[in-house]
């Protein structure tokens, strides 16, 4: 009966192994790379970036839109006709400056043949009052500008933050499957004993088949956590814009074998600072005054507007003989009645400028709030990771004990089996404990309007 119960075992453990060297394989394949050099890739190569970069370009050049209306503009414009509509042949004839007596008869002017008109002009424009609406529309643009240069500024960070997630999760990842791997090969080492034991029938089989079910366990953990690895490493290449590339972070002993946390900073002091830092504060501050253009912008409806135009004229039947001519005017237009649109309009722009100033005042609190939650966060990270060390010191000196006591004939199997499993939480937590540090200082960093990435990304 327990040949083939050992077959089975040997056939589940020969998978087991194909099994691991197959995804040892695909780990070794990859390259592995260092946080810093994550985030340098990153910078080069996520899209996102990419993206906030090309709409910061775009609003630089709206601003030079902007400024153009402020300068003069001269056009070039041809026109051609060919008509016998008689007021229309009559100052053709007149602006080509070649009217004769003949032209004067009565049926000439009645019935005209077609004639063909050449017009060239060259006019220049320029409005010397627009109630302030142009200016107005400049500063506009500049504040929009301002705008996509913070949330540019912003993309970078968030981008840096989600590197260094990605990045530490995919960490995690391959601690677990290291974790149950280590609590894999213990189970193993303990099958043997339980087996020993029960050959010289010093124990009952029961316990060696729920030691076979703790190895079944294992198994089908290990599996599960290594394609979560396989999906943490496809979200760090995706973060970085590298889905290319086979990358994956160090190892886990090496990756979070950082520089000592530094000291905590107050969190009223953290509070007070993170406004002024946040780029989100500065699009709020700058989308105030947009707003505020805005009605500036709805009030030049009531004023008047001022432009004046020049235009030099040339006009030729057949392109050889031509009249010239120019033409000066000033334009005054005031609106008197257009229905309450324009109150209605700067009615809406006030509005839109009272939101924006609630908004700000709302993102100022918002700010404080993320800062006060991630920096609660780090601090319980903190004394977790303290506590899980001496958990994890805990777990590995009892399973020993067990271990030796089990050997002795003194300690029952189930009881070093559910040892086993609490160092293998343990180990977890402790994992877990560790890389919650880092990915909340990070998350303080981000909260506080500081780079995430630190002198990592200089």
């Amino acid at each position: 009966m327990r040949k083939p119960r050992s077959a089975s075992v040997i056939l589940i453990l020969g998978l087991a192994a194909i099994f691991w060297a197959g995804n040892s394989c695909a780990a070794a394949d990859r390259r592995h790379i260092s946080l810093a050099e994550a985030l340098r890739i990153a910078m080069r190569q996520n899209r996102s970036l990419q993206a906030a970069g090309l709409e910061q370009q775009a609003a630089g050049s709206e601003v030079t839109v902007a400024r153009a209306q402020m300068l003069p503009r001269l056009d070039a414009i041809e026109n051609y006709s060919n008509s016998n509509y008689p007021p229309l042949v009559f100052t053709d004839i007149l602006a080509q400056q070649d009217f004769s007596q003949s032209d004067f008869s009565l049926h000439h002017l009645n019935f005209p043949s077609p004639y063909s008109n050449f017009q060239s002009q060259v006019v220049l424009s320029q409005s010397l009052f627009a109630g302030g609406r142009l200016l107005a529309a400049l500063r506009a643009a500049d504040d929009q500008a301002d705008i996509r240069t913070f949330q540019d500024a912003r993309t970078r960070e968030q981008v840096e933050y989600e590197v260094i997630e990605a990045y530490y999760r995919a960490v995690l990842a391959e601690e677990t499957t290291g974790v149950v791997q280590r609590a894999f090969d213990a189970a193993q080492a303990h099958r043997g004993l339980a087996k020993d034991r029960f050959n010289q029938g010093m124990t009952l089989k029961s316990d060696l088949l729920r030691t076979e079910v703790l190895l079944g366990t294992l198994e089908q953990r290990d599996i599960e956590a290594r394609e979560q690895l396989r999906i943490a490493w496809a979200a760090l290449a995706h973060t970085l814009g590298a889905e290319d590339e086979a990358v994956a972070p160090l190892e886990p002993g090496d990756a979070l074998s950082g520089s000592p946390s530094p000291e905590l900073a107050r969190l009223d002091e953290l509070e007070a600072e993170a406004p002024g830092n946040r780029p989100e504060f500065r699009i709020a501050h700058a989308q105030v005054d947009a707003a505020r253009q805005q009605v500036t912008i709805a009030r030049a409806e009531y004023l008047p507007s001022v432009n004046l135009a020049a235009t030099y004229e040339n006009d030729s039947q057949y392109l050889t003989r031509a009249g010239n001519s120019y033409l000066v005017f000033l334009n005054v237009k005031q609106n008197i009645f257009n229905g309450f649109a324009s109150k209605a309009g700067l009615d809406a722009a006030r509005a839109r400028l009272s939101r924006a100033e609630v908004l700000e005042r709302d993102l100022r609190e918002a700010i404080a709030l993320e800062v006060e939650t991630a920096y609660r966060n780090l601090t319980a990270a903190r004394k977790n990771i303290n506590v899980a060390r001496q958990d994890n010191d805990y777990a590995a000196d009892a399973l020993k004990i067990l271990e030796d006591r089990y050997r002795s004939g003194l300690a029952a199997n189930v009881d070093v089996l559910e040892a086993q499993a609490a160092r293998e939480q343990a180990d977890m937590q402790l994992a877990q404990a560790r890389v919650a540090v880092v990915i909340d200082e990070a998350a303080l960093r981000l909260a506080t309007g500081e780079s995430p990435g630190g002198d990592l990304v200089k």
